[in-house]
């Protein structure tokens, strides 16, 4: 199944670094989406040089905003329709390592007007923890439905708007399917939840 992966990233290159091989491999192409003075970011993607990767600078994360993760998101989507058309779009946070099991676990076939989570994520707060798999906190979505995997059919009717932070854009996005399905997938999560919203938090959040 070929899907197109959008990850934004900006001061996340530390966590990409060990996220990217896996997620790009099981991906079509996979878009990052960073600022043009993200230079760690764009020094790391020059370095992984994999083939299927592609950058888009996006100018605008603090225009009137703490971090506009909403509207770096439809500048990807926006691209990627004009590129592609409807295709199979997966939205996917830099801090999110895929499983081997993500192609043979999805659907077949994905419907227009839904919208696919999952049904779990194991967090790994340290480098250590995520490498070794080892003391993680399983963390359930079986009746909440979250941003950090958002898997659907490309369309103009299923935009971001513009956010003041990652808290609830996500949420409005969400918002715009009338189904929306979990499939049973777990995926692993390298960091700390919820302090990374207005963007890197290093007073919060140390480096990988």
């Amino acid at each position: 199944m070929d899907i197109v992966g959008i990850t934004v990233c900006v001061n996340f290159d530390d966590i990409l670094a060990y996220t990217i091989d896996q997620n790009s491999k099981l991906l079509k192409e996979l878009y990052i989406v960073t600022a043009p003075n993200d230079t760690a970011t764009i020094e790391l993607l020059k370095a992984k040089n994999l083939p299927n990767v592609k950058v888009l600078l996006y100018d605008k994360f603090y225009d009137n905003s703490k971090f506009n993760k909403g509207g770096a998101v439809r500048f990807a989507q926006k691209y990627l329709y004009e590129l592609y058309g409807s295709s199979k779009i997966l939205l996917l946070d830099a801090d999110i390592y895929l499983p081997d099991s993500f192609l043979d676990t999805i659907p077949s076939t994905l419907e227009p007007d839904i919208l696919y989570g999952v049904k779990e994520r194991l967090d790994y707060y340290t480098l250590d923890d995520f490498l070794n798999r080892k003391n993680h906190i399983k963390c359930f979505y079986g009746s909440v439905f979250v941003g950090f995997f958002q898997l659907y059919i490309s369309s103009p009717n299923y935009m971001y708007i513009d956010s003041d932070s990652c808290c609830s854009c996500d949420n409005d996005f969400r918002d715009l399917f009338k189904k929306r399905i979990h499939v049973n997938l777990s995926v692993a999560h390298l960091g700390i939840p919820q302090v990374n919203w207005e963007g890197r938090d290093y007073t919060k959040c140390e480096r990988m």
